[in-house]
């Protein structure tokens, strides 16, 4: 294994270990204050049953914090030493990290390297989310850029690393680290349902610069210094083979040993290797037992060395099948989440779906098919639906929007403004047309409307029959789907409707010939904000005063003995 710090002539005229980039010069990095990126260093082992638990934790931040959330896996410890004939993916390095990271019980990972209780910086799974939410909200002292290239045949890799100052330091060196890291390694782990064929990701394989990286110098605000590196991607460490499709770089720079500055990543450029089209391909889950969008979620895994351009599926929806070209933009070696739009097709009571993929980047390809199964949406006869919702107590992680079968939004409401607590609304929507719709009920980050008190929702049709509702959201949420037909005579302004409602400028009369009770009459925008509100006890006709404003729609809920009757009102 050879690795080489690559010495560069500054403007200076000193010999150092990096070069000043002026900015008139081209560089990456931002020189703008940028938010901090977080580094979970997640200790493991492959005797650990709650250890992918951990990983399905790290997983769902990575999925919502994208390239500002890097992960090292790091194998030490006595959950990580192997027995019999399993691998050993410890490292030289690992040790020393979790001494410094401290013990607390696997899994356990730390954060930036920043304590999290006394002096300890390793936490368990469950307090992982809310402290990367609170750093990626923190101004980072510096900003970093990073990229790499690997020679297929010779494994000589060059790395480039761009760092910029955008805040004053109180120290005149931090400490450069770069680790090696493996995505895709199929092995033993203990665990429910795991056993010999799990998936290890994000796995450390090396720290290029070293136990504690390379000293690098505090400059001046907005100057950019370059580092560039020369390195041999060994073959295997500890006898566990390193693939060159499956590695990537996490660089970072920390105060000392400790206190993670900054991170960032990248995933090297493979030269010099030819390679026909390859990939692998998952069903996605569809979110619901009932479904009715009209495309179906799939994971794919480019397992070559060109990058994924157009995918060519035909797909059969019970029994009748139709052909598609998707284009996509799946880098190689890299994931990439599709969605494989269909034509529209009738939905039954119980429904199958198999979709196989024919080519790729217009090569035949043959993989197995995918299968998708689900029931039909429920029925709902009514075009207005009234939701009652409240958040828990992190507002701005929860969400609900209403889309339509292509997944094009008809309305929303939220995320909301952070620090509020609890808030609770009730909205009455008027969906435009019948067809399907999806509700879907969401939370950001995927830990569900758990924090401090619960949120729910409860869903009514506007003939008071209750569509849904759950009082413990969680996870990411849930999503229902609907099947809206023909409206109730209840929604509509027929003559034989038992209240009829006639506008004028300044309010509406009710008119009541039924004599029926009317106990409360509620007016909203069709944004679904209530802009009225009376509870009132008559039986005879009513009027309303009402200042309408310019020419609008407005819906009307009057609600009786009988049950509650909603109009749409054109003010003229």
């Amino acid at each position: 294994m050879k690795k080489d710090f690559v010495l560069k002539l500054a403007g200076f005229g000193l010999l150092l270990s990096f070069s000043w980039v002026g900015l008139a010069q081209t560089h990456s990095v931002s020189t703008e204050p940028q938010k901090k990126s977080v580094l979970l260093e997640k200790y493991t082992g492959v005797g650990c049953g709650n250890c992918p638990d951990g990983a399905r934790v790290a997983s769902v931040i990575k999925d919502v914090a994208g390239d500002r959330f890097w992960i090292l896996s790091i194998h030490e410890g006595h959950y990580a030493e192997p027995w019999g004939d399993l691998p050993d993916y410890r490292t030289q390095w690992g040790a020393a990290l979790l001494e410094q990271a401290g013990d607390i019980g696997y899994p356990q990972g730390s954060l930036n390297r920043v304590p999290y209780e006394s002096d300890v910086m390793n936490s368990n799974r469950g307090t992982w989310i809310k402290r990367a939410k609170a750093i990626l909200e923190e101004d980072a002292p510096l900003n970093l850029y990073m990229e790499a290239s690997v020679d297929a045949g010779s494994r000589e890799m060059r790395i480039k690393v761009e760092l910029c100052y955008t805040s004053a330091m109180e120290e005149t060196s931090n400490m450069l680290n770069i680790a090696l890291v493996q995505n895709h390694i199929l092995g033993y782990q203990n665990g429910a349902n795991m056993g010999y064929n799990y998936s290890h990701e994000h796995m450390l394989r090396d720290l290029i610069t070293g136990q504690w990286g390379d000293t690098v110098q505090v400059s001046a605000l907005g100057q950019v210094q370059t580092f560039e590196y020369e390195y041999t991607v060994p073959d295997s460490v500890r006898d566990v083979e390193v693939d060159l499709r499956n590695i990537e770089l996490v660089a970072f720079v920390t105060r000392t040993t400790e206190d993670v500055l900054n991170v960032c990543g990248t995933k090297p450029v493979l030269e010099n290797l030819d390679e026909a089209v390859n990939l692998s391909m998952e069903a996605g889950d569809l979110g619901s037992a009932r479904y009715g969008y009209a495309f179906f979620p799939a994971s794919v895994r480019n397992l070559c060395n060109d990058t994924l351009r157009d995918l060519a599926f035909t797909v059969d929806i019970n029994g009748a099948s139709q052909t598609v070209t998707v284009p996509v933009s799946i880098p190689p070696y890299q994931d990439g989440n599709i969605e494989i739009p269909v034509s529209a097709y009738p939905v039954q009571a119980s429904n199958t779906v198999s979709v196989q993929v024919d080519a790729a980047n217009g090569s035949p390809v043959s993989l197995p098919a995918l299968t998708y199964s689900f029931s039909e949406p429920l029925v709902v006869d009514s075009k207005v639906l009234y939701i009652d919702f409240s958040t828990d107590d992190c507002p701005d992680e929860c969400s609900y929007v209403i889309r339509n079968t292509a997944g094009e939004t008809v309305y929303a409401k939220g995320p909301f403004e952070s620090g509020a607590g609890q808030l609770s609304f009730s909205d009455t929507v008027v969906l435009d047309s019948e067809g399907i719709y999806a509700l879907e009920f969401r939370d950001l980050w995927h830990d569900g409307w758990q924090e401090g008190s619960r949120g729910s929702f409860k869903i009514k049709a506007g003939n008071g029959r209750l569509v849904g509702q759950n009082y413990s959201i969680t996870e990411g949420g849930e999503t229902m789907f609907v099947n809206v037909t023909e409206a109730s005579a209840s929604e509509s302004l027929e003559a034989d409707n038992p209240i009829r409602l006639f506008s004028d400028r300044e309010g509406f009369r009710i008119s009541n010939p039924s004599a029926l009770r009317i106990e409360r009459v509620e007016i909203f925008n069709l944004n679904g904000s209530r802009l009225y509100d009376k509870v009132v006890d008559v039986r005879s006709d009513l009027y309303v005063p009402f200042d309408a404003g310019a020419t609008q729609l407005l819906i009307v809920r009057v609600k009786t003995e009988e049950g509650s009757l909603v109009y749409k009102l054109v003010v003229l």
